[in-house]
């Protein structure tokens, strides 16, 4: 007999046993189907309308939702950093203003405007003007009509060096609305970039007529007034425009700019030293608004180079570096303050490091500071290298268009096929490092 016990087929698992019969299913009341029906059809409805129910369903529990923001509320917060000076976060809110309305000619002029503004800064941000030409040759075509549309899209290729194009596009926006002081304005750097400098002059002053109050209208004024040798009028225009916002950078930079040349060509010592004064100002009047200005601390090491003083240069172009690792310009200048100082070694090293730079960062070669080649190369030849000095030498010879440099390139190949003959030593004695300079705090 089986020790174990006989399964009984007909006993439920219940009551001691399994069963393998087929259960019958028992039918759904018919108030489940009332219920569900309804629920399926309001959910599908909650999610087609989700989001106009949204807020109200928000609303009744006490949140605010978000709201979305418009083109409108986009410029109003670009124009709003405008005038604080902050460039980057007006483009950042003018660029979404204008995806949201791309042919919104308002918002897409002050887009352009501060793009090419900023374009002023450095040469890494060359790729603004491609941007603020892109957004400009669109507008126009949306556009072919409007007067502001053909103006800003002149600035555009004024800034993109194509100015006999930019004349044409400030003379169609002339020819819509002739007061428009702006077109009259970029007109006039049109013209000043093509060597048209009386007529340049005229459309400048039509400019600050229309238009006192114009940014663009003083600064090319100024220029003009400059280039006829009107120094205190364009002085004084230079401040109108930096005075209009007064945190805004880049007037600050232009009339700086212009001092510094003029001082550097100034025989009278006394009439110098003012000129050289008014930059250092201008440049302190930015670290005023901006502490982290590294163009200014560049731009400060220059002029005290050119003074003249080449510890502060060297001071004020060292802090730049450490500010800005890359800033090409921190480094060609603090490679020119290292070589007037006699100090080669540094000096190739720094200049090594700008042309680095702007090689990495694509800047174009018409764009280059071929100072950061040249001079890295006569740095060389002091050294007694023209086994490293002549092929930088020979293929800065092959772009640059500034005579400084071509002659000073050639010259110095000169020198080195002729003082050596292929013996290469050192034609004076390596200097020793100067040792750095405490940071500016």
């Amino acid at each position: 007999m089986s020790r174990y016990p006989r399964i009984r087929r007909g006993q439920s698992g219940r009551q001691g046993g399994l069963s393998f019969r087929p259960r019958r299913r028992t039918a759904l009341p018919l108030w489940v189907y009332t219920l569900w029906l309804p629920t399926v059809l309001l959910t599908l409805l909650a999610l087609w309308q989700a989001e106009a129910l949204q807020p109200r369903v928000l609303a009744l529990v006490g949140v605010q939702p978000t709201p979305t923001m418009t083109a409108g509320a986009w410029a109003q917060q670009g124009d709003a950093a405008f005038w604080q000076g902050d460039l980057d976060s007006a483009i950042a809110a003018y660029r979404n203003a204008a995806h949201l309305a791309p042919t919104n000619v308002n918002i897409v002029y002050e887009l352009a405007r501060m793009l090419l503004y900023r374009s002023y800064n450095d040469a890494r941000f060359i790729g603004d003007i491609d941007e603020a030409l892109g957004w400009t040759s669109r507008l126009v075509e949306a556009a072919p009509n409007n007067p502001r549309a053909h103006t800003i899209h002149c600035f555009a290729l004024v800034r993109a060096r194509q100015s006999s194009a930019a004349v044409q596009s400030c003379i169609r926006a002339v020819d819509l609305n002739p007061n428009d002081s702006e077109a009259h304005a970029y007109l006039a750097l049109a013209q000043y970039d093509l060597g048209r400098t009386a007529a340049a002059l005229d459309e400048a002053a039509t400019a600050v007529r229309l238009n006192p109050k114009s940014i663009d209208g003083n600064i090319a004024y100024a220029l003009a007034l400059g280039f006829q040798g009107r120094v205190e009028r364009a002085l004084d225009h230079y401040k109108i425009a930096a005075s209009i916002n007064p945190k805004l950078e880049f007037p600050y930079f232009q009339m700086a700019f212009y001092t510094y040349s003029l001082a550097n060509a100034e025989r009278n010592p006394d009439r110098a030293e003012t000129l050289y004064r008014i930059a250092l100002s201008a440049y302190n009047t930015i670290l005023q608004h901006n502490p982290r200005s590294v163009k200014a601390y560049t731009r400060i090491c220059q002029t005290y180079l050119a003074k003249g003083e080449p510890r502060l240069a060297r001071e004020y172009c060292q802090e730049a570096t450490r500010m800005d690792p890359d800033s090409s310009q921190a480094w060609r200048w603090l490679g020119e303050v290292y070589h007037k100082s006699r100090n080669y070694e540094d000096a190739v090293e720094a200049l090594r490091t700008c042309a680095q730079l702007e090689e990495r960062q694509g800047i174009p070669k018409s764009l280059r500071d071929p100072t950061c080649w040249w001079l890295r190369g006569v740095g060389y030849f002091i050294l007694g290298d023209c086994d490293t000095a002549i092929p930088i030498l020979e293929d800065v010879l092959t772009w640059a268009t500034d005579e400084i440099a071509i002659r000073e390139t050639r010259r110095t190949i000169e020198k080195c096929a002729t003082a050596y003959r292929g013996l290469y030593r050192t034609p004076t004695p390596i200097p020793t490092p100067t040792p750095r300079p405490t940071p500016i705090l």
